[in-house]
């Protein structure tokens, strides 16, 4: 059986809070100069890129969901998420390859780095360090050096490429360093294409990738319900949000599909295989599955047929990749992400010069 969730960009994004931006398609054969390749990891649910921080490489985990930028340090401590003990450096699923001091390291003075994600905490100093990406490079970015870990890894990567707003980054106390993204510092656009295999990450063009001839072009949005205390202090642009005014389901081509018009605010997150989205939506699309997919109240998902071949969880329980952003707010707040699951089915343009996110359905 096939997951009957069809999202698309011209699904989604519609009405007047759209517009849409016709581009010449590239010929597949064509790769931009500035373009880096994304391998898949844990089942084509995360992805990685090689980044230099100085003549080191690095595969590190592409996350727009998050502003920072952190490679492991060689000795780091693995501290279990449960019972706060040490444990060894191999059970936080890093790459066995990290970070080493190097002649253009320089560390941040009064400042520290400490970030929380969904699955866990990593922490260590801030320093400046040569950062190169897909043939670019930023001298002296501010980056975190992690000393110490939850399990985070994805089994190849070192830390993670943090892609989103600065307001998120998480330097303390935040007020003695320019704390600019890598990509903040340029005005290049980010260009993503994933797929179950890999994908690429393309600055400044579009990634060999075959899709429809035009974009749907929206706004940056400010979040309406984060709290000031994650970006920052300030209302300002943290996450990669706009106005999500429809979702249309049901079975791939066919002529008799449901849409619903309530419109909500979301984020696009390169980091989390899930999307989540208000259950009024998930509800009737996981009912779709024969039989219906069950909501599993201890992991939070919804539970499918194992015939269906869902990507597994780690206990191998075959699960919906969509599940409802209420079942897991934090400290209150309930954000609507669209995650791999829906990146995957289009290119993204990320362009912080004119703060719009551009989506074009993908044609392979």
């Amino acid at each position: 059986m096939r997951l009957l969730f069809l999202i698309s960009a011209s699904h989604i994004i519609v009405g007047s809070i759209a517009a849409t931006l016709p581009l010449t398609r590239r010929c597949a054969c064509h790769t931009p100069s500035n373009t880096a390749s994304l391998l898949a990891a844990q089942y084509g649910t995360t992805f990685d890129v090689d980044v230099t921080f100085g003549n080191q490489i690095f595969q590190l985990l592409v996350d727009t969901g998050s502003s920072d930028t952190y490679v492991m340090r060689s000795g780091f401590t693995c501290i279990n998420a449960t019972t706060n003990l040490e444990i060894p450096e191999a059970d936080c699923l890093y790459s066995a390859k990290t970070y080493d001091q190097s002649c253009t390291y320089r560390q941040i003075q009064n400042e520290t780095f400490g970030v929380q994600y969904g699955n866990g905490i990593a922490s260590g100093v801030m320093a400046y360090e040569d950062i190169t990406l897909a043939g670019i490079t930023v001298e002296g970015q501010a980056v975190g050096i992690a000393d110490q870990s939850n399990p985070m890894g994805d089994g190849v990567n070192s830390g993670v490429l943090g892609l989103g707003y600065p307001s998120l980054t998480s330097a303390h106390p935040g007020n003695h360093a320019d704390n600019k993204t890598f990509f903040y510092n340029r005005t290049t656009p980010l260009n993503l294409s994933t797929s179950t295999f890999g994908g690429y990450l393309t600055l400044g063009d579009l990634p060999p990738v075959p899709h429809v001839p035009y974009f749907s072009v929206v706004p940056v949005e400010i979040l309406d319900n984060i709290p000031a205390k994650f970006t920052s202090g300030q209302r300002s642009r943290s996450y990669w949000a706009f106005t999500v005014s429809a979702v249309t389901y049901g079975e791939p081509h066919a002529e008799n599909t449901t849409t619903n018009t309530t419109a909500f605010q979301a984020f696009t997150d390169t980091g989390n295989e899930f999307s989540f989205l208000p259950a009024a939506v998930v509800e009737p699309i996981n009912a779709l599955f024969s039989p219906p997919a069950m909501y599993d109240n201890a992991l939070r998902v919804y539970v499918v047929a194992a015939m269906q071949k869902r990507p597994p969880t780690g206990d191998g329980t075959c699960v919906s990749l969509l599940a409802s952003s209420e079942t897991v707010a934090y400290e209150g707040v309930m954000l609507n992400i669209l995650g791999v699951s829906f990146l995957k089915n289009v290119v993204s343009v990320y362009d912080f010069g004119r703060n719009e996110l551009r989506f074009a359905q993908r044609l392979d």
